[in-house]
């Protein structure tokens, strides 16, 4: 018999052999083998290692230390004659010792970190969700909204773009400098984020203690429509000079990239009041779409777009407008149920209004839809 028949012949023999060596007994045992635990044997049988105990009370004439099982051994585990596991309460403690009642410890696999867990129905020791009696009380968390909340948030009405005429636009001033302390290693960046303190140059404003500013950028043109401007930040006047052309300030908002150099112009006061719901209204003023904020075919919720009507007709913060076709008919005509999407007026000019899409019925919505306001926010 040649060399490679004998590897032939012993590789045949240990394909053969090894499918039996891993197999629960048709008996509903198992034959325990070197390196074999029962922390091992519980989550091959039973899923779930930490079941050990069930395989120990089992086969307690056998075992007498649940640390120790010995290759050679049949221990019997939990399941029928077809090896099926058996849905097993879990015993109400771990086994005590018979002489001294103490607890015994569960067995580990090797390189498994120590850990002590308590009765039943508890989370081990250090879990997050396992209470910590010398913690301190924060209060009781609670599901139910105790305050209303308003229908649009300060976050959403500072930081709506508008549309402005760029030729006819005068800013207030610029952010100057962010404060910080000076170090000689270390270069102080040009962005300004949350809480940080700036210091404004003011051109053509006067502000007081507690004056709201915002810090804007210049978007895309929408052609005669005018230009749309972003705000990326808000600020509150901390302190105010004799000179009156500069004042400091706390970032109070961010809303994208804020830095040194990006104009200012005054915050509109926010005067939304919470709990307050606009009310259903038939024949409301009627408008068009100018355009959207960013450069898109299709429309999702959350969206921010641009009308037509604005202050001078009656529009408020919170108002509600459907859109329709720009081929359906008259906006005031126009079935409800046919609006392309829903949107809510999230600030207003003279002349224009930003709208929040809140629903989407097409999402093929083009500048020129007609737009006609179906909610009212009360005067």
């Amino acid at each position: 018999m040649n060399g490679a028949t004998r590897a032939l012949m012993t590789v045949t023999a240990i394909l053969a052999i090894a499918p039996v060596a891993g197999a629960q007994d048709t008996d509903g045992t198992h034959r325990v083998r070197t390196g074999d635990t029962l922390w091992e044997l519980a989550a091959r049988y039973l899923a779930d290692p930490f079941r050990w105990p069930e395989i120990y009370d089992l086969n307690t004439q056998i075992v007498e230390d649940p640390h120790w099982i010995f290759p050679g051994e049949t221990l019997r585990v939990p399941g029928g004659r077809d090896g099926a596991p058996a849905q097993v309460a879990r015993p109400p403690d771990r086994p005590r010792d018979p002489v001294d009642g103490e607890m015994r410890p569960a067995p580990r696999a090797a390189g498994d970190s120590e850990r002590s867990f308590g009765p039943p129905g508890e989370f081990p020791e250090g879990s997050v969700f396992r209470g910590d009696p010398s913690a301190p009380s924060y209060g009781t968390l609670s599901i139910e909204q105790t305050e209303p909340s308003p229908v649009v948030s300060m976050s959403d009405f500072y930081s709506a773009p508008v549309l402005v005429d760029k030729q006819a636009f005068v800013a207030a001033g610029v952010t100057a400098r962010v404060v910080a302390e000076a170090h000689p290693s270390i270069k102080l960046s040009r962005a300004a984020r949350l809480d940080n303190e700036v210091v404004l140059h003011l051109t053509a404003a006067e502000v007081a203690v507690g004056d709201y500013l915002k810090s804007v950028q210049w978007g895309r043109s929408l052609g005669d429509s005018g230009h749309v401007l972003y705000t990326v930040g808000a600020v509150r006047v901390t302190r105010t000079y004799p000179s009156r052309d500069s004042a400091r300030a706390e970032v109070v908002m961010v809303f994208g990239d804020y830095r040194v150099g990006d104009l200012m112009v005054m915050a509109e006061e926010y005067t939304v009041v919470p709990g307050m719901q606009p009310e259903a209204e038939e024949g409301g003023p009627v408008g068009t779409v100018l355009g959207f904020a960013v450069d898109q075919t299709l429309l999702g919720t959350g969206e921010i777009l641009f009308l037509d009507v604005g202050a001078v007709d009656g529009v408020q913060v919170g108002d509600v407008f459907a859109v329709f076709s720009a081929t359906g008919g008259a906006a005031e005509t126009a079935i409800l149920e046919d609006r392309l999407s829903t949107v809510r007026v999230v600030h207003t000019s003279d002349d224009t209004s930003t709208a929040r899409v809140t629903e989407v019925r097409d999402a093929g919505m083009r500048p020129g839809a007609h737009v006609r306001r179906v909610e009212r926010m009360p005067q």
